[in-house]
């Protein structure tokens, strides 16, 4: 199967080393400056038995191949968005293409977005894509570590979802060919009715927990932090009462949400501590001040959609002040 994968973080190198080495023909869409870039891509599964892929010589170009049959895209939230984010953020820079240029300018094939999708975000792609997009849930997690080399989990007890849906019904072949794929390279991947909205609502139940690492400066710091601390517990009752009323929430996303509080949180976070400090570290890594746009453009967003369902998030919109007051102190 010939698959393009926009970007080429940890997500998508993941999903296209996996899929490049069991024979699938992968170009990764990158920036221009990055084309000529000959490392090999490695990656290194944390969770089964150090299991280790190298692709030597990935193919990476500037623009969707003409012949690619199906496009997968792994950027950053606030990259999807063709336009100022939410938050009230600078336009795009100049001369950069944005995801929505390179889709525009490739051919007519299935696109699988595996960044999480928010209404305002998913229309407005597929307006200046002038296509229909597919949301997609992946069971991966993952970092790029020091030595360049991509360390990542595989949920055990998920599957990647692809909506089933969520593009034209001709496209259906395809997306089913991708779930085999992505099975036979040992990412379980299974299409699934309203992968779209279950999304949506479980990154609106989930995002207080993960903004509140860059609020409050790391899990460490974030769990000696009282005020921090106390702000996302309540913001996430908020969200989740939010996510209710726009789909359905993954069921680990409420079973964790209902177990955190501050008399769990931080008891867990000294025992994740001394049994997986490397967790930790991918957290602190994953959702710190390296994401801090795409933590204030989602943010941003779940509060709009508050307003647009009457729910109010005034505790969200403190920890979004916090992150900001971060931002603005650097």
């Amino acid at each position: 199967m010939r698959i393009s994968i926009v970007g080429a973080g940890a997500l998508g190198r993941v999903y296209g080393v996996r899929l490049a080495t069991q024979g699938d023909d992968v170009t990764f869409v990158v920036r221009p400056e990055r084309v000529a870039d000959v490392r090999p891509f490695v990656i290194e599964q944390v969770n089964s038995a150090d299991r280790r892929d190298t692709l030597e010589r990935p193919r990476l170009a500037a623009d969707i191949p003409a012949d690619a049959e199906l496009v997968l895209v792994a950027v950053r939230f606030d990259q999807l968005a063709p336009r100022a984010d939410p938050g009230g953020a600078a336009p795009r820079e100049a001369g950069r293409r944005t995801v929505a240029d390179l889709l525009r300018g490739g051919p007519a094939v299935p696109v699988v977005v595996l960044t999480p999708l928010m209404p305002p975000e998913r229309t407005a792609l597929e307006e200046a894509a002038v296509r229909r997009i597919t949301p997609a849930m992946p069971s991966v997690s993952g970092y790029l570590d020091e030595r360049g080399v991509v360390r990542y989990w595989i949920v055990g007890f998920a599957s990647t979802l692809i909506d089933e849906e969520g593009g034209f019904p001709a496209e259906r072949p395809l997306l089913d060919e991708l779930a085999r794929r992505l099975t036979s390279a040992d990412l379980p991947a299974q299409l699934d009715r309203d992968v779209g909205a279950q999304n949506v609502a479980t990154t609106t139940a989930f995002f207080p927990l993960i903004a509140a690492i860059d609020a409050g400066g790391g899990t460490g710091a974030l769990v000696a932090n009282d005020e921090v601390l106390s702000t996302a517990l309540h913001a996430t009752k908020e969200c989740v009462a939010l996510a209710e009323r726009l789909g359905k929430v993954a069921p680990w996303t409420k079973l964790l949400t209902s177990a955190i509080g501050p008399l769990t949180l931080k008891p867990g976070a000294a025992l994740a501590r001394l049994l997986a400090p490397e967790a930790l570290h991918f957290l602190d890594v994953h959702f710190g001040p390296k994401l801090r746009a795409q933590h204030l453009a989602m943010g941003a967003t779940i509060v709009a959609l508050g307003r647009e369902r009457g729910v109010s998030l005034p505790s969200l919109e403190r920890l979004m002040a916090m992150i900001e007051g971060r931002a603005q102190t650097r």
